[in-house]
Order: structure tokens, then C-alpha cells, then sequence
């Protein structure tokens, strides 16, 4: 039924159709960082694309958990929540159905996640992740490793210019510490602080009647951003024993990152409170120019198995694909060299049982190949279909025996011969 006024295109804000050309990039990124997330070990899994909210809330922040689309399951009446995170399910799926294998866990996942955004915001409500969970180890190294993996993942998909912003959860949480007592005030001082709205938290503060040393403490987390002098500038915050153990973590991260050649890449933020009630450690997000929101980012989480019944440390990060093919186009320009198939085995009938056993013979060999019936006539006007469908090369074969296979290069014409059994013979499969 048409809808009045209504193009038939039409889909909800916040989703998106990726046509050929977008769905073939996309593929190709998601194989390529899948691929990496093996080679470092990382075994894949799939998780249920709803879950029952009373099960799945455990491990799902207020913030988080109110963005999530809610139904009811007509066959219990029990609420259902579509994932808006995967980290959680990784959680459960690590503390019940994997708690008797050994640790560490190295688990990685591709999946869509589904969170409400208001339409003025300008963000998708899905959105597909690539991330990967190291469940086990709590040392400084187990922290670098997701770091180091994010790299690699990055400098091999040939994004060269980001940017990896380090932060310390356990810092942070060290000098907003005193006010997590009062609800209320403390969820404006986060806000704030995660705005770097210095104003507007110093009139906080006053509010709030704290003492001119910790006010000064806190509104200097706002100026706690740059490089390797971030460290010296938080010194004297130091003295709090959660800031002072955060602080020497963090440090340890950064040298494991900066011995590994990735300095000029790295920043230190220390008044980043993203995922306050989540995080518990060394958090990072990515950033690439050009692009306006992060490309993904994670850290240690040490407290969400324990919810599922396994206590384990934690820590992993996550990939918007979206964003970094959009980032990967910047980068590349246009995309001139997508192409919906390598060969188009063009022929007559007499040619016909020798065009499939060459369509088969390449399609083994790897190539993606599309075979047509029915040759006759000039070949321009097939060249140009093949033009306009992005096809490589045609291959023409007429007649039986062995006649030359004519191979004409699609972009500019050029046509070369040779003979059919000798290219059959050049094949070799991937």
C-alpha cells in the first residue's frame, strides 16, 4: 500500500541502506579487522540480537539502559530488550557458558546495536560494532594489548592520521570521589566536567560550598589534556591514593604504547568520564580528522563479570564501522575501484559448455565472474553495459575448438588474445 505523501524509500531516522557499493566496502573492512582479531588470538562469537531486560540490565549502565528499545515477548510477557551493547552479553557469555574453560579469553564479535537517539541529534540508532574482550588478566599490559590491537587494526585498514586519547577511570574517579554522596549534584558536576564547561562547574562548586583546594582540584581535571606533561601537571593530585594508583597505571600504559613506536599518536585526558559507572581503569577513545565523532574506544571494566556471578578483570573496545569507512573514504577520495564483478565470460553457443567450465575454473580460482549467453552483433554496446555495472574485464569466446580467447579491459578498451587452453592452464586456485 502506498502511503499518502510518502516516498516509498523511506526508513526511520538513525538507520541506514548501504547499497552494493557501500555493502561491498563494508564486507571488505569487517573481514580484514575480523582477520586481525584472529591472528591475535581472539576467537569470534555471536550474540542473540535481543535478550530479556532483567538479565541483560545487569550489566547495563542507567544511561545505556534508557537509549535501549524495549518490548514485550508475546509468548512470556517478559520484557525484552533489543542489545544496545555487546559488552555485556561477552560478560555473560564469559561467566556462565565459558566459566570452566581457562583464562585469559580473547573473544570478538561483529555485531548491529540498537540505541534511541533523538532525531535532532543527528546520530544512528544503529549501529554496527567490531570489538574485541580480554577476560583474566588486570595487569598494565593486558590494558596495552587492546590498545595495540586498535592500532594495528587502524594502520592496517590504511587510516593513518588518528589520534588515541588516553584516560585513567580510577584517576578521575579519585578527585570527583567526594561528591558521589549527593546524586543529584554529582550527576551535574559530571556533566560538566565531561563538557569541560569550566564556568558552569566552577558555579557547581560554589554551590556545592567545597573548599577552595578541591574546587581548584577539580576544575583542573578540565586543563588535564595533552601529552607526556600531562603526567608532571597532575602530580599534585597525586596525594589522593586512588588518583596516585591510577596515575602510575596509566604511566605504565603509556610507556608500553610509546616503546612500541606509537607516541606521536597518543594524548593523556584525564577529565574524560565517559562510561563513569562502567569503567574502572585505563579507558581510550579513537579520533581521526575529518571526523567529528570518536571511532570507537574502550578500557577496563573489572566490576561487570562479578554482576553475571564470575568475578574476572576486564577490559576490551569496540569499532563503528560507519565511521570508519566514512573516514577510510576521505581518505581514499571517490572509490573508482569498487568493481561488482572481476570477469564477464561473454559467448556464443557454440562456445557455451566451454564458457562455463572458464566460469567455474575462475570462480574456483577466486574471482567473482558473471557469464552471458547470447554474443552477437558489435561489442561496444556490451562494453558499455559492462561500464556502467563496474565490471573489469569481458572475456569473449566463440565458435568450439580452441580459438583465441579475446580479454578486453573494460576502463579502456585494450584488447589482447591468447589462446583458450593457455590461459585455462594459467589459473591457479586461491
Amino acid at each position: 500500500m502506498k502511503l499518502p505523501g510518502k516516498p516509498r524509500t523511506m526508513i526511520p531516522k538513525g538507520v541506514a541502506t548501504f547499497l552494493p557499493e557501500g555493502t561491498s566496502k563494508r564486507r571488505k573492512i569487517e573481514r580484514k579487522i575480523l582477520s586481525i582479531f584472529s591472528r591475535w588470538g581472539y576467537q569470534e562469537v555471536i550474540t542473540p540480537i535481543f535478550e530479556y531486560l532483567d538479565v541483560f540490565s545487569l550489566g547495563v549502565g542507567e544511561d545505556l539502559l534508557n537509549r535501549a528499545y524495549k518490548f514485550v515477548d508475546r509468548a512470556t510477557g517478559r520484557m525484552m530488550v533489543l542489545r544496545p551493547d555487546v559488552t555485556p552479553q561477552i560478560a555473560r557469555i564469559a561467566a556462565t557458558l565459558l566459566n570452566d574453560q581457562p583464562m585469559p579469553l580473547r573473544l570478538c564479535y561483529s555485531s548491529n546495536v540498537f540505541r534511541h537517539e533523538e532525531e535532532h541529534a543527528g546520530r544512528e540508532r544503529e549501529i554496527h560494532q567490531i570489538g574485541g574482550e580480554l577476560i583474566g588478566p588486570s595487569d598494565a599490559e593486558a590494558d596495552a594489548e587492546t590498545i595495540l590491537l586498535a592500532i594495528e587494526i587502524l594502520q592496517k585498514l590504511e587510516l593513518k592520521s588518528f589520534k588515541i586519547a588516553l584516560g585513567q577511570m580510577a584517576f578521575t574517579r579519585g578527585v570527583l570521589q567526594p561528591f558521589e554522596a549527593s546524586p543529584t549534584s554529582f550527576k551535574k558536576i559530571l556533566s560538566a566536567v565531561a563538557k569541560k564547561d569550566a564556568s558552569h562547574l566552577e558555579a557547581l562548586l560554589k554551590e556545592e560550598k567545597v573548599g577552595q583546594k578541591t574546587r581548584k582540584e577539580v576544575l583542573s581535571l578540565l586543563d588535564l589534556f595533552g601529552g607526556e606533561e600531562v603526567f608532571d601537571a597532575a602530580k599534585p593530585l597525586a596525594h589522593r591514593p586512588a588518583c596516585k594508583m591510577g596515575l602510575r597505571r596509566l604511566r605504565e600504559v603509556y610507556e608500553i604504547l610509546k616503546r612500541a613506536g606509537h607516541h606521536d599518536s597518543l594524548l593523556i585526558d584525564l577529565g574524560e568520564v565517559r562510561g563513569f559507572d562502567y569503567y574502572t581503569g585505563t579507558i581510550f577513545e579513537i579520533f581521526a580528522d575529518g571526523v567529528g565523532s570518536e571511532l570507537g574506544g574502550g578500557g577496563r571494566y573489572d566490576h561487570l563479570l562479578e554482576k553475571f556471578g564470575a568475578p574476572a578483570s576486564s577490559t576490551g573496545f569496540a569499532l563503528h564501522i560507519e565511521r570508519i569507512q566514512w573516514a577510510l573514504e576521505q581518505v581514499a577520495g571517490s572509490g573508482h575501484d569498487y568493481a561488482s564483478a572481476d570477469f564477464l565470460v561473454l559467448h556464443d553457443a557454440e562456445a557455451a559448455s566451454e564458457a562455463v567450465t572458464l566460469s567455474n575454473r575462475l570462480r574456483e580460482a577466486g574471482y567473482r565472474v558473471i557469464r552471458r549467453n547470447g554474443l552477437h552483433g558489435e561489442i561496444e554496446p556490451y562494453l558499455s553495459d559492462a561500464r556502467k555495472q563496474k565490471i573489469v574485464k569481458i572475456l569473449l569466446l566463440t565458435g568450439k575448438g580452441d580459438r583465441p580467447l579475446r580479454s578486453i579491459d573494460v576502463r579502456t578498451g585494450r584488447e589482447e588474445k591468447q589462446p583458450r587452453s593457455e590461459f585455462l592452464e594459467g589459473l591457479r586456485p586461491s
